[in-house]
């Protein structure tokens, strides 16, 4: 889009644009990515009981008159509970998240090379080398020589993670196993961090042993009292060689109230699993998360650190001690389906007051050119 355009537009005119522009590329997004889904699952396309949809309609439209029943009808049919509070993936992608975490500055918390400056040193991966615009830098944050740099790669312990300072859904994340491979993967980029391979819990690697299976916790800060709430937890296992996360071939369990693991897995396409199809763990046999209290208090512990932000995710993964680790904070595309394909609306029970400050203060994602 033209950035003169824009900038002749009156200030009316660019909000009204700007939010129509952006209303629009969620749309075709979403009915996109639930073409793909009713492709492979035409069985998800049935309608959910008509009362659920009609009063899904009313719930939302305060939003955005167009509601799609798409989000609705895809979780009701993998879960079999059709909540009319379950959110339109395009309503938040659009409506939501720029409006609870509005302020753009605040996202230089979920920089992963400086997570271990605000998280206590015993919640964080060891971190080997920080690259910070193309400067080295040590654990430490001391600014380190060509020849330093040298010294710490022979130190380190191998295999590592090396991964993107900023970014999601396990994109350029890797793990060399010795000082060559990791110095090709760090020729020719900038803004990374290097870190101690953790090692999991049996808990955890018995499902799948190939790669770090993470538990994602999601929480809100109420504008009601200003407090921080648990809203759902999900976990993330890999599969076939792949990552723990969804866009990179995972699968999820949603985590009842209870701690215990939901029946089912799916993946980011809706494919149920009722065992992990490599380890072949029974996931319908009733087994609760290890110190899933201690982990909730825990998560509302550290969201009350996340100032500037009303929503707020992080990825836990439990050591090979049993103590629970962060590995990464989200304040941006965080996303709802891990809650929303077990049936749970996202944002329940803060539903309402997430719609009224929403239509009351709207903000969106695009923002004009300079």
């Amino acid at each position: 889009m033209n950035g003169s355009f824009l900038h002749s537009l009156g200030a009316g005119l660019k909000t009204a644009f700007l939010r129509w522009r952006v209303r629009r590329l969620s749309k075709q997004d979403w009915k996109m990515w639930h073409k793909r889904v009713f492709e492979l699952h035409p069985e998800y396309r049935r309608p959910a009981p008509r009362e659920a949809e009609r009063e899904h309609l009313r719930i939302w439209r305060p939003l955005r008159r167009d509601v799609s029943l798409n989000t609705l009808r895809a979780c009701y049919n993998m879960s079999g509970i059709a909540d009319p509070e379950i959110m339109p993936e395009e309503l938040y992608t659009s409506e939501v998240e720029a409006s609870l975490n509005r302020y753009d500055f605040s996202y230089f918390l979920s920089n992963k090379n400086f997570l271990s400056r605000w998280l206590p040193a015993d919640l964080s991966p060891e971190v080997y080398l920080h690259n910070i615009d193309g400067e080295f830098y040590s654990g430490g944050y001391e600014l380190l020589t060509p020849a330093e740099v040298g010294q710490v790669l022979n130190q380190i312990e191998y295999p590592v993670v090396i991964k993107p300072s900023m970014g999601a859904g396990g994109r350029d994340v890797n793990f060399p196993s010795d000082r060559r491979r990791l110095e090709e993967l760090m020729r020719g980029r900038r803004n990374f961090v290097v870190q101690r391979k953790l090692r999991q819990h049996p808990f955890f690697s018995r499902f799948y042993d190939r790669c770090l299976n993470t538990v994602r916790v999601c929480l809100y800060k109420s504008f009601g009292d200003d407090k921080i709430y648990f809203l759902n937890a999900a976990m993330r296992m890999g599969k076939g060689g792949s990552l723990d996360n969804l866009n990179a071939g995972g699968i999820v369990r949603f985590i009842h109230e209870d701690g215990t693991l939901n029946a089912l897995a799916l993946d980011n396409w809706g494919e149920k699993f009722q065992r992990h199809p490599d380890s072949g763990v029974d996931f319908t046999k009733r087994e609760r998360l290890p110190k899933y209290e201690e982990l909730k208090e825990l998560s509302v512990r550290l969201a009350r650190e996340v100032y500037l932000c009303r929503l707020v995710s992080f990825d836990f993964c439990m050591d090979e001690a049993g103590d629970w680790r962060v590995v990464e904070i989200n304040l941006r595309n965080q996303t709802i389906q891990m809650a929303q394909y077990a049936g749970r609306p996202f944002f329940k029970p803060f539903t309402g007051e997430v719609i009224e400050y929403c239509k009351q203060h709207p903000r969106w994602t695009i923002m004009l050119p300079p």
